[in-house]
């Protein structure tokens, strides 16, 4: 009986502690879920596009036409902004590839120049048009450490003397020395808004190339125009929005290689050469 009766308060016990709990339950204020929509993100970083700096046309420039067509339309600009890619060699030790496109921007236009294939069509007309622009000192080139580009070039393409002198070329870099960033970090602090450099390093050389490549090429130069532009603005004195005067002029540099004469024979040397024949 006194088991009986034990067993009949545990189960009273285990009924009454069931309830309060489940009480417990329902009175407890709990926390509302965290709303997901109004958590804050983190904003990515803002891009140039070329809409926002007035670019009408890029022209793919791949046969003896266009290229003289650029070429003319180049000769007519004071400024132009220049760049170059090519496909990234990762093999430890090799040689770079040789370079593919080069980007030759006006303020509005940019010329993107299938260098492979018009030096496999037509390297003469290729050498003189390039020599027309590089060695012009009517059109200020503009470039960002545009001197190592300059000598990949020239190491590409040995047999075309246009890039083994040029005139007239300011390098950006050097008027602002920017530490970081690079180019992408002057347009943010210049213009307002970077440039996305997650393509540098695709394939320059397969064809087509890619929408999204031809942008990156393309903004690579024109961005130069515009910034030289804020350069241009803040070279004077007693500027009134306050800005430090910009001094751009004396970064200009040239390059123009002398032929090297021939060595000069000494009398004895000539001597010799008569007395042997």
């Amino acid at each position: 009986m006194r088991c009986l009766y034990m067993c009949i308060l545990g189960l009273f016990y285990l009924i009454f502690d069931n309830i309060f709990y489940k009480l417990s339950l329902i009175c407890c204020t709990f926390p509302p879920p965290p709303n997901i929509a109004t958590e804050a993100t983190p904003l990515h970083s803002r891009y140039l596009n070329l809409n926002e700096l007035f670019v009408e046309d890029i022209i793919w420039v791949d046969e003896v036409d266009a290229l003289r067509n650029a070429t003319c339309h180049i000769e007519g600009c004071k400024v132009v902004g220049v760049d170059c890619e090519w496909k990234p060699n990762y093999i430890k030790g090799s040689k770079p590839n040789k370079v593919s496109i080069m980007q030759i921007a006006s303020d509005k236009m940019v010329f993107i120049l299938d260098l492979i294939k018009l030096f496999e069509d037509v390297p003469d007309i290729l050498d003189n048009c390039l020599t027309r622009i590089l060695q012009s000192p009517r059109i200020l080139k503009l470039g960002y450490n545009f001197q190592c580009d300059i000598k990949q070039l020239a190491h590409s393409y040995e047999e075309l003397r246009c890039f083994k002198q040029y005139e007239m070329l300011l390098d950006i870099q050097n008027v602002f020395k920017e530490p970081r960033g690079g180019l992408s970090g002057l347009a943010q602090k210049i213009l307002g808004a970077g440039l996305n450099k997650t393509r540098r390093n695709s394939n320059w050389e397969q064809r087509p190339l890619t929408p999204n490549q031809l942008e990156y090429a393309a903004l690579d130069a024109v961005v130069l125009v515009h910034i030289f532009g804020h350069v241009r603005n803040h070279s004077q004195t007693g500027d009134s929005d306050g800005h430090e005067k910009i001094e751009w002029k004396s970064y200009i540099v040239s390059h123009m290689d002398k032929l090297k004469k021939p060595k000069r024979q000494s009398r004895r040397d000539l001597e010799a050469e008569i007395k042997a024949h």
